[in-house]
């Protein structure tokens, strides 16, 4: 099931999941909406995206759990992450940083920086 344009999406406000799934479909990417922790995880061990894109704040397991969990996984260590957060806290920046993620972002985003972002790390 590994997509060479597949993206798991980790985003629990529908309006910022619906708006950003049309625009990444748009341009030719298969994209799979989760809304928490748990289930960004097994959507993860079973996709095996090309790419992930990950909210902090999340019920079920915050983001930071789950970027954790992504890294500790053979399954999932090597996909990329980009988070994408409303969070403006230096510290958890870096320690999110500290974590490896290949893009960092803050709500409100700009498209067209995180479509450089996607295509860069998946083309």
């Amino acid at each position: 099931m590994e997509g060479e344009r597949r993206i798991l999406l980790v985003e629990d406000e529908d309006d910022i999941a619906i708006l950003l799934s049309r625009r990444l479909e748009s341009e030719g990417y298969s994209v799979t909406r989760v809304a928490d922790g748990v289930q960004a995880m097994q959507a993860a061990m079973r996709l095996r995206p090309s790419l992930i894109i990950l909210d902090l704040m999340l019920p079920g397991g915050g983001g930071l759990s789950v970027l954790r969990k992504i890294r500790r996984s053979y399954l999932t260590q090597s996909i990329p992450v980009i988070v994408l957060t409303g969070m403006q806290d230096d510290d958890h920046k870096k320690q999110v940083i500290e974590f490896g993620v290949e893009g960092y972002l803050q709500k409100p985003y700009d498209p067209a920086e995180l479509l450089a972002s996607i295509e860069g790390l998946i083309e």
